[in-house]
């Protein structure tokens, strides 16, 4: 018997519990799923498998297909690298900005959008979504209808949400959600054909590995703690010369300079920010260090988790578990 599972659309096998797919053989005829997919919908469980996804390969056979990309990109972690992968797609590209229900409802979707026009002229489809809200979601199936899409793939980053969009595809038109989503890299183990309609099939695909995301550099269950669950409330601090911060024992944050530094924060609400003297305080010492120029026209991205603004110029010294999970990028807002 071969069966795919119906969560990440891994092949059904026994014999290898540290492989993708396995299921106890007993459970085999009568399981749509896989041990790993049952115990992240039913438990909550986290696990992490090792396979990377060879992003060049995949986008080389879509491009091929010629059939339609849906391009989802995180809006808190978004960056000039993530945009810039529509420069390699040949086919027809929506972008899909993801997780707006995060962002504060201060910030409107025209100026996210423009935002990303006046740096990239060829992105003509943009689509900003809450799947957790349902926001925008029939109007981009609509787009899809009225430009007769037939088939259409379904890529991002991990956690950028794909899993997450077709299943509010699937209940937007009264169908049952059966993709697995969880904030584990990889859920997606292989293609996944979706029918939403006898006129469109979405194909859900592996999410590509972002090297530089704190996924890679956290225990997965802690990280769960971490990530923003519901609308960012913006966090101000002004550090004094000689003082820093400590975020959940992940960040250090020191003002090396002789001016108050103004930091803004939109990161998971619930994170603790412990306001000290950095003088002889070894907290997080011995985390990854680096000099980081404050712009008032850039944005620091933390990988994975959010970003840190700031409306003057300056400098600090952030301490974290790897500093290449901090990025710049142009302000967002």
């Amino acid at each position: 018997m071969i069966k795919k599972c119906m969560g990440c659309g891994a092949l059904l096998q026994t014999k290898n519990k540290s492989e993708v797919g396995y299921i106890n053989k007993k459970v085999l005829e009568k399981s749509d799923y896989c041990e790993r997919c049952f115990k992240i919908m039913h438990y909550g469980e986290a696990s992490l498998i090792d396979k990377k996804i060879d992003q060049t390969t995949l986008i080389k056979e879509i491009n091929k297909t010629k059939y339609p990309v849906i391009y989802l990109v995180d809006l808190l972690t978004l960056t000039k690298e993530k945009l810039d992968v529509i420069n390699i797609l040949e086919n027809n590209v929506y972008l899909v900005l993801t997780k707006k229900d995060l962002l504060p409802k201060s910030v409107k979707d025209k100026k996210i959008i423009s935002y990303i026009e006046s740096r990239y002229e060829n992105i003509k489809n943009i689509f900003i979504v809450s799947s957790a809200k349902m926001y925008n979601i029939d109007k981009l199936l609509d787009k899809l209808k009225s430009d007769k899409v037939k088939s259409i793939y379904v890529i991002g980053f991990s956690n950028s949400g794909k899993s997450s969009l077709i299943n509010s595809f699937l209940k937007s038109i009264g169908k049952i959600s059966n993709i697995t989503t969880s904030v584990v890299p990889n859920t997606t183990t292989e293609n996944i054909n979706i029918s939403l309609s006898d006129n469109l099939t979405i194909i859900d695909t592996p999410g590509f590995i972002n090297e530089k995301d704190i996924t890679n550099f956290i225990d997965i269950n802690e990280y769960k703690n971490l990530i923003p669950k519901k609308e960012i409330k913006p966090k101000i601090y002004v550090l004094k010369p000689g003082f820093m911060l400590l975020i959940n024992n992940i960040l250090r944050i020191e003002n090396n300079t002789l001016e108050k530094q103004n930091l803004i924060f939109y990161l998971n609400n619930n994170l603790e920010y412990k306001k000290m003297k950095a003088e002889k305080n070894k907290n997080l010492k011995n985390l990854q260090k680096e000099e980081i120029t404050l712009e008032s026209t850039k944005d620091i991205v933390i990988e994975g988790l959010g970003f840190i603004k700031t409306p003057i110029n300056g400098s600090v010294t952030i301490y974290t578990l790897n500093k290449s999970i901090l990025t710049k990028r142009d302000k967002l807002i």
